[in-house]
């Protein structure tokens, strides 16, 4: 497909104005098979089709014909930018408890398995699995049910930062992290569960945050 056929501008278009092919045929009053025909070259739209495509387009008759007086806005070639997945250690709740920004607490023979995640996070962010059902809210979103896997980040900013979000936290005195949403009452802060048949932690400074959620991967 050339710039200079007539099918590769009418697909550039559409592109360029975040069409599909379906909502494209509706609007032309045509079966989404016409739409491909003329973005493969099968054949080409005339008459009325031709002119309700070019108001559709936002162009002219002329312009998808034969390519002169294009469309000022925006460049006509499609582009898509490419996603950039990055792979993240899947580790162990216990392992989360002892994590830190160097990662020096884990060795590649702990790691569970990798999960990629398109979200930009820093060297080292990493990912939990989630146990038990004290984040499974049964009012609905948000929720992060038992089986998902939650990306976090452990570089997050100042403690205020965090406020009303979900992180991974580590209590004094036990050995594994956990995953809560942090509130702040006046004059108390807490570790809140999604569940409300669970109880909120209250901390005081006996916690350490670990990092905070910034993703869920479920699989259906």
């Amino acid at each position: 497909m050339k710039k200079e056929d007539m099918n590769f501008r009418i697909k550039a278009r559409r592109l360029q104005l975040n069409l599909t092919q379906e909502v494209l045929a509706k609007k032309l009053g045509v079966s989404r098979v016409s739409v491909t025909k003329w973005e493969t070259g099968v054949s080409k739209p005339d008459g009325e089709n031709l002119q309700n495509l070019a108001r559709a387009l936002e162009t002219s008759a002329e312009w998808i014909l034969y390519g002169k007086n294009e469309p000022a806005e925006k460049e006509l070639l499609p582009s898509r930018k490419p996603l950039t997945v990055i792979e993240v250690p899947v580790i162990s709740s216990v392992q989360a408890g002892l994590w830190n920004s160097t990662c020096e607490s884990v060795t590649i023979d702990d790691v569970i398995r990798w999960v990629g995640t398109t979200v930009r996070v820093s060297d080292s962010a990493f990912g939990l699995d989630v146990r038990g059902d004290s984040m499974t809210n049964p009012n609905g979103s948000p929720t992060i049910p038992e089986g998902s896997t939650v990306i976090v980040e452990t570089e997050y900013g100042t403690i205020d930062d965090l406020y009303g979000k979900i992180v991974v936290a580590i209590l004094d005195g036990t050995s594994e992290a956990t995953i809560k949403k942090l509130v702040w009452d006046s004059p108390y802060s807490y570790l809140m569960p999604l569940n409300p048949s669970f109880n909120p932690i209250i901390i005081n400074g006996n916690c350490r945050i670990i990092g905070k959620v910034v993703q869920v991967v479920q699989n259906l």
